[in-house]
């Protein structure tokens, strides 16, 4: 079976046309994976700072309270990133993504990547910390911060994908 779909990926490749066709088609599948992984990295520290913001709220309402405003933002970026333009303009669209907009784009999808994974380490050690009952207000800003740096990404990747940066 996997020797037949490799026969008929190469004949489809050599067909004319449709070889372009195939590559953005795989450009958009990227594209999807990696935004279904970072959504997965932030719903699970989402699901993290729920659980410390419950075991906050027995020893400290004050801070409970500040992590679930935190919480609230946080999930308003894990659905940007979900419901994001993807990485490939249709054939008769206005803008067109080239190869150097994808690249950049690439960079910029590790870049949230990488503070998509801090952020759910972070969550883990607040949860951790609020299980020992330690103090956590501090560590808020650190979060906002984390989250912010993860919007301003979304925002640059969204220029390139409409065409707005040179």
């Amino acid at each position: 079976m996997v020797r037949r779909d490799a026969l008929l990926e190469k004949l489809l490749n050599v067909l004319p046309g449709f070889r372009g066709y195939r590559k953005k088609e795989y450009v958009r599948e990227d594209d999807r994976l990696v935004r279904e992984y970072i959504v997965r990295v932030l719903t699970e520290a989402i699901r993290d700072l729920e659980e410390a913001i419950a075991n906050i709220a027995i020893y400290d309402f004050g801070s409970a309270e500040l992590f679930d405003s935190v919480l609230r933002d946080l999930r308003t970026v894990a659905d940007r990133i979900r419901w994001a333009e993807h990485g490939y303009a249709p054939h008769f669209n206005i803008v067109k993504i080239q190869e150097e907009d994808l690249n950049r784009m690439r960079e910029v999808d590790l870049s949230i990547v990488e503070n998509a994974e801090k952020i759910r380490e972070f969550a883990a050690s607040v949860k951790r910390d609020s299980m020992l009952r330690n103090p956590v207000r501090e560590r808020v800003q650190e979060l906002v911060k984390l989250i912010d740096d993860v919007r301003a990404k979304l925002v640059e990747r969204e220029k390139i994908v409409r065409g707005w940066v040179q």
